[in-house]
Parts: C-alpha cells; sequence; structure tokens
C-alpha cells in the first residue's frame, strides 16, 4: 500500500510539468493494493509493484484512448492480455501513460493534452510512441510501466529519457488488444530505472498467448537459460548506414571499452554495419499497411473520426493508402533477408552491441506537432527498426551522458534471449554506469 501511495502521490505533484499520464485511477489502484497487502500469500513477480500501462493497451474500466480523441472517452470492458498477466502476478495499475496518436508517431504528442516533456530537460521531446511510460519513469512516478515496441518506441524514449526498455522476441508475449497496429512488428515491453524491476515485469508478461502463431522468432525460455554460459562474446557496431552525432557513438562506445574489461567478456569491433537503409523502406511499408488495414482506413472513411485526427495521423494513413499488395508481399520477403543479416553480424558472438539512438533527446517539445525533421526521426530509429522488423529481441540501457542528456547502449541478441539481455544491461548498470533518476523537479522550468 505505502509503494501505491508514494507513486501516486509523485503523479500528483510532477506531472502537471511532464504530462506523462493521460488517466490517473487512484481509487482502484489503492483498492488493489490493499487486497494484495490482505493476501500475502498470493505471490508474484510484480506483487505490491504499482505500474503504468501505455494508452494503447486497453484497461478494463479504465479510460483508454489510443492516444486519439476520437477515442477520448473509450472505456473497455477488460484489461489487454498481457495487462491481465501483469495484474494477475501482483502488480498494481496506478494509470494509462501518454502516447502519439495510434503510437505512430516519434513525439508524444497529440490532441488531448500537452506534449509530454523529456524530464532531464522539458525543451526537449521524450521521444515516442512509449513516451509518457519513459518519462514517468525518469521522473520516479512509477518504478517500472508497459510499453509497446512496433519500430523502437520502448528503446527510443527509453534511451532519451535515461531508463531500461526490453523489446521481446516476436511471440514471446501476448501482443493483442489494442486498436490500429501492426500485424508482425509491435510487441509489448517494460521501462525501468533499474534492471531487476524490468526483468519482474518481463518474468509476470513472458510467454506467447497462441503458440500457433508464433514460429520462427519464439524459442523456449528455459532451453536457452540451459545453454547460457557465464562468458559473454560481444560484437560492437557504430555504423547504422545513416549519419550519427560523434559525441553520441563516442559515449556509447567508452561504456563498451568498459564493460570488455570485464573477466569473462570479450567485445569483437569487426567494422561491421547494421546497413538500415536497405531494409527502411520495406519495412516501414508493412508498418503503415497494417495501421491502415487495423482501423486507419475507418478513421479516415468516416468524416466524423477524420476530422478529430491529428495532421500527422491523416499523413500517414494517405502514406499507407498508397502501399499496393505487390510492395507489401516484398516487403514481408524483405524481412527473412534482415533476419539472415542480423544472423550474419550475430556469426561467432552471442549479442550485438550498438548505440539505441544516434543522437541525443532532440529540443523542440511543446512546438508544432509536425516540427520535427525528417532526418531527426531516421537518426531516432536507425539502429532500432531491425529488431522488430526481424522479431528479435533487444534491450536498451543508460550509459552515459552528453550534454547533460542521457545516451543509451543497445544489446541486441537471437530470440528468446530476453534474460541473458537483461543480465548484460545489468552488468553495464552494476560496473559501467549506475542508474541516475531525472533531475527533478522541472516544475519551475515550466512554470508561466
Amino acid at each position: 500500500m505505502a509503494a501505491t501511495r508514494e507513486s501516486l502521490d509523485r503523479i500528483r505533484d510532477r506531472d502537471p510539468a511532464l504530462h506523462s499520464f493521460l488517466t490517473v485511477c487512484p481509487e482502484r489502484a489503492l483498492a488493489d493494493a490493499e487486497a494484495a497487502d490482505a493476501a500475502p500469500d498470493r505471490p508474484g513477480p510484480m506483487r505490491g509493484i504499482p505500474f503504468s500501462v501505455k494508452d494503447t493497451y486497453p484497461t478494463g474500466h479504465v479510460r483508454t484512448t489510443f492516444g486519439s480523441a476520437v477515442f477520448a472517452e473509450h472505456i473497455p470492458v477488460r484489461d489487454a492480455p498481457v495487462v491481465a498477466r501483469i495484474r494477475r502476478a501482483g502488480g498494481i495499475l496506478v494509470g494509462k501513460t501518454n502516447t502519439p496518436e495510434f503510437a505512430i508517431y516519434i513525439r508524444t504528442v497529440n490532441e488531448l493534452q500537452p506534449e509530454t516533456v523529456n524530464p532531464w530537460d522539458p525543451g526537449r521531446i521524450c521521444g515516442g510512441s512509449s513516451g509518457g511510460a519513459a518519462a514517468s519513469v525518469a521522473a520516479g512516478l512509477t518504478p517500472v510501466a508497459l510499453g509497446s515496441d512496433g519500430g523502437g518506441s520502448v528503446r527510443i524514449p527509453a534511451a532519451l529519457c535515461g531508463v531500461v526498455g526490453l523489446k521481446p522476441s516476436r511471440g514471446a508475449t501476448p501482443a493483442g488488444g489494442g486498436f490500429i497496429g501492426t500485424r508482425r512488428f509491435s510487441v509489448p515491453g517494460p521501462l525501468a530505472l533499474w534492471v531487476a524491476d524490468a526483468r519482474a515485469m518481463w518474468h509476470a508478461m513472458r510467454g506467447p498467448w497462441d503458440t500457433e502463431r508464433s514460429t520462427r522468432t519464439f524459442v523456449d525460455r528455459d532451453a536457452a537459460i540451459r545453454s547460457a554460459h557465464t562468458g559473454w562474446r560481444l560484437r560492437w557496431i557504430a555504423d547504422s548506414g545513416r549519419d550519427a552525432a560523434p559525441e553520441v557513438v563516442g559515449a556509447v562506445r567508452s561504456a563498451v571499452e568498459r564493460l570488455a574489461l570485464l573477466d569473462d567478456v570479450e567485445v569483437d569491433d569487426g567494422q561491421l554495419g547494421l546497413d538500415t537503409p536497405r531494409f527502411a523502406e520495406p519495412f516501414y511499408d508493412a508498418m503503415m499497411a497494417d495501421r491502415l488495414a487495423t482501423g486507419g482506413d475507418r478513421m479516415m472513411a468516416d468524416a466524423a473520426s477524420r476530422h478529430l485526427l491529428s495532421g500527422y495521423a491523416r499523413h500517414h494513413f494517405e502514406r499507407a493508402a498508397e502501399v499496393s499488395g505487390a510492395r507489401y508481399s516484398e516487403s514481408l520477403g524483405c524481412a527473412d533477408a534482415a533476419a539472415d543479416h542480423l544472423d550474419t553480424l550475430l556469426d561467432g558472438v552471442d549479442f550485438l552491441l550498438t548505440p539505441t539512438t544516434g543522437v541525443i533527446a532532440p529540443e523542440g517539445a511543446g512546438g508544432p506537432s509536425d516540427a520535427l525533421p525528417e532526418v531527426a526521426r531516421r537518426e531516432l530509429v536507425a539502429y532500432t527498426f531491425l529488431a522488430n522488423y526481424t522479431g528479435y529481441p533487444a534491450v536498451t540501457v543508460p550509459c552515459g551522458t552528453v550534454a547533460g542528456m542521457p545516451v543509451g547502449l543497445q544489446v541486441l541478441g537471437r530470440p528468446g534471449a530476453e534474460d541473458r539481455l537483461l543480465d548484460v544491461a545489468d552488468a553495464v548498470q552494476r560496473y559501467v554506469f549506475p542508474p541516475r533518476p531525472a533531475p527533478w523537479p522541472i516544475a519551475s522550468a515550466t512554470a508561466g
């Protein structure tokens, strides 16, 4: 109960300057926390831990907007499967975090409330689309949050806000329950300041909902753990194929060099690259087409709904309508080529190490919602989207700062390696760069 009260108090005191929550449910949270205290014999990895849910996942009897004015008063009757699992594991839901409309933008801005700002600098963006989740965790509002990652949407804001973010393997968790999403690429994932808290949520949510739909990318976790060894063979990859700020790449490389000093850790710097420009266009073809087919077409066809959509959402759906069936089919075929490419990069090593983003959080929070240049968006997603395209798991962990802003180290591995990825992230926190909460409060910086 005490942890839940503290979380609700922090949301009340800090979130008016941050705008990370769309909905808070204090009565339900306190009732759930009281029930958990009254049943100490019901263990679970999330027992008594306050958590939030990105507002793309339905929550029973708690407002769920998908970040859209079209659904401003929508109240589902049941939890999404992944939310239900976390609650059954003892988690205490305190509210729903902000997201761009239907999770389709790199900034957490919509027509419902002011943009979520970065708790390290309120003039900078927090990233997207799990920006409310990342910002709230960085500001200490909850120890852990549930986000979703369709192209980097957990890892990008986690890196920009200085927290841990895990993108699991495709098929490793129940992915259903939302509205307007990517059929193949988006998965739920935890965000936390501490790796241990991210691991607790991961253990609560893991396990496929429908094993018949989990083909190439789901690997039995216990088998993966049994085959683990004590040492790590790592490969550092600095080049995504897109421009990246040298100081950001340098800060991450410095962290990798410190990690390499640990016993039983080998780091190979083979001068290889991710070659992401080769895969970007087909990836976005499929992602946009999926969003159109899962509800975007209905939003655009209905005059009242279309009028309520943000400009970036309408633009996204208009571009999606130009993707032909042939292009969609080609995109799915290219995903196999992307997986082969990652397998080649992983040959002879356990994990790949890269920057999570090529830049620190860009300035411009609170400005026009379409003010972020396309080049900045490419720099933010360049290191992340291949994990979504292929279904491979990846985690980001803070590893340093540049100009006072956090930067993240991404660890990418083969399907089923989530716990070992978290082991590497934990080593970074223990021996390279300990967790640092954002320098709150920021209320004075945003007053007026």
